[in-house]
């Protein structure tokens, strides 16, 4: 490890009785060091993954478009009213 590439920072979280367990027990599943080793690891597979929509992010967007349609739909329908009004008779056909 060269200078430059040096561990010098700690970063720490807590968690559960339960989930220090698990974490320990992936250590060995996996031939992990440590827990930070598969901390560290699993986060920098993490921020090399191109980035992913949630779920949230996905229905957001389906919502958007929907939106969007029914502005259309609202600006068609206006549009054919004021052909109606504009009409001697009140009465035509959309083909």
């Amino acid at each position: 490890m060269t200078v430059e590439s040096r561990r010098s920072r700690l970063v720490t979280f807590r968690v559960s009785a339960d989930e220090y367990h698990t974490l320990a027990s992936a250590c060995i599943t996996r031939r992990v060091r440590s827990i930070s080793e598969l901390a560290r690891t699993a986060i920098q597979q993490w921020l090399k993954e191109p980035s992913t929509s949630s779920p949230l992010d996905t229905e957001l967007q389906h919502v958007e478009r929907r939106i969007e349609a029914l502005a259309q739909e609202i600006e068609r329908l206006q549009y054919l009213a004021k052909l109606q009004r504009q009409m001697p008779s009140g009465k035509f056909t959309t083909q």
